[in-house]
């Protein structure tokens, strides 16, 4: 066999590969979309449940309450976008989430003084942090 055979005999077998691996997609498209789409749906509801407990935060209310409005924001918020049939335990977990997502992030914020003057910041930063001027040799020219 010539080079420009074994060529031949390459193109061909890469047609197959491409061709099986384009008939294995087509045929797993739709179980890919229906996992895409239920990720997304997933995602919304999270980021609808974390704006609802936020909200709820400032509302004044009690926990149960809060836990009331939040479920009752994500699910105008469902509709408003148009998806339908979400179960109630997936909007309650997604709103626990966020609770929990929230407290944390409260909690660990640090409560550092604020500095009282310009002595004390002064005396905040180490000696060999602070940045000195350098000094130019005046003999020095550019094109030296």
């Amino acid at each position: 066999m010539t080079v420009k055979d074994w060529l031949y005999l390459g193109i061909v077998v890469a047609s197959y590969a491409i061709t099986i691996v384009a008939g294995i997609y087509a045929k797993n498209k739709s179980k890919i979309n229906k996992t895409t789409t239920a990720g997304k749906v997933i995602d919304v509801i999270g980021q609808l449940a974390t704006y609802a407990v936020h909200e709820a935060e400032y509302t004044g209310m009690d926990g149960a309450d809060k836990r009331q409005y939040a479920s009752e924001v994500v699910s105008q918020g469902l509709s408003w976008l148009g998806i339908k049939n979400v179960d109630a335990a997936l909007i309650n977990g997604a709103i626990e989430k966020s609770v929990n997502a929230m407290k944390l992030a409260n909690n660990d914020l640090p409560l550092s003084p604020e500095p009282k003057s310009n002595a004390e910041i002064a005396t905040v930063v180490p000696d060999s942090d602070v940045i000195k001027p350098t000094v130019v040799d005046e003999k020095v020219t550019e094109n030296a």
